[in-house]
């Protein structure tokens, strides 16, 4: 029998690779390392972004909320607002405001904080609306603002592609009256009413959703009552007060 001689193999050397693999490789390459970028350069300035929103959404609710609050207050009789009660011989006069003007104010105010914030649509840099809402359009809006706003720059705060941010308005607008009353003069008070209105909004960016929350106290309106002025006046003080007397009439 014949044994087969054993005969190491012979490795050919390799060419280069044809210009079709090499596209394929790199383009693969390409699209891997651009998205890892896209998605570490998303990341990197996505809390930018999100700061961003929550300004100019704070802003604009602001502005909102003193907008309607002019447009209403001016409708409104301060002396009309204010009840005063006097009291029987020798008791100070007592001041409230009016339950049902208040409430019918407030009511107004916090229809036209909700019509408002939804009548904003588009850029808020740029416009504004003036057609009422319905409550499905105004309990989500979105805005749109520009990329360029997260570099800081003035210059190219209006360029890049717009970013779109979403608001939602979570629940009700509160409104919470104060009243302030303070001595102006002898037997003068300084009447103000002012009311602290809180937002609480949703703002959502692409990947990412926060909750935010708008306050602002507005002064409402002030008016001066002025009561009587005693014959003598002593300012709290213990000497005896010289007498103030009334001129007697011819």
């Amino acid at each position: 029998m014949f044994r087969k001689r054993f005969r190491p193999k012979k490795f050919r050397k390799k060419g280069p690779l044809p210009t079709r693999k090499v596209f394929l490789y790199s383009f693969i390459l390409f699209i891997i390392s651009s998205i890892s970028t896209l998605w570490y350069v998303d990341k990197a300035i996505e809390p930018v972004i999100m700061s961003v929103a929550e300004k100019e959404i704070k802003r604009i609710a602001t502005e909102t909320i003193h907008e309607a609050v002019d447009e209403n207050i001016s409708k409104v009789d301060m002396k009309e607002m204010i009840t005063t009660s006097k009291g029987g011989e020798g008791a100070p006069s007592s001041y409230s405001f009016n339950p049902t003007i208040y409430s019918e104010l407030r009511s107004n105010i916090t229809k036209d904080i909700q019509n408002k914030l939804g009548i904003k649509k588009g850029n808020p840099f740029t416009e504004t609306g003036k057609a009422k809402l319905n409550d499905e359009q105004y309990k989500s809006v979105v805005y749109y603002i520009p990329l360029g706003v997260v570099t800081g720059n003035n210059l190219l705060s209006n360029y890049g592609p717009e970013i779109p941010v979403k608001m939602s308005v979570i629940g009700n607008v509160e409104s919470d009256l104060k009243t302030k009353l303070t001595n102006a003069g002898i037997n003068n008070i300084y009447y103000e009413l002012t009311v602290d209105f809180n937002v609480n909004i949703q703002i959502v960016i692409p990947s990412l959703s926060e909750e935010t929350k708008v306050s602002q106290e507005v002064k409402v309106g002030d008016i001066l009552i002025n009561g009587d002025v005693p014959s003598y006046y002593s300012n709290g003080s213990g000497s005896v007060p010289p007498a103030i007397m009334k001129e007697s009439k011819e």
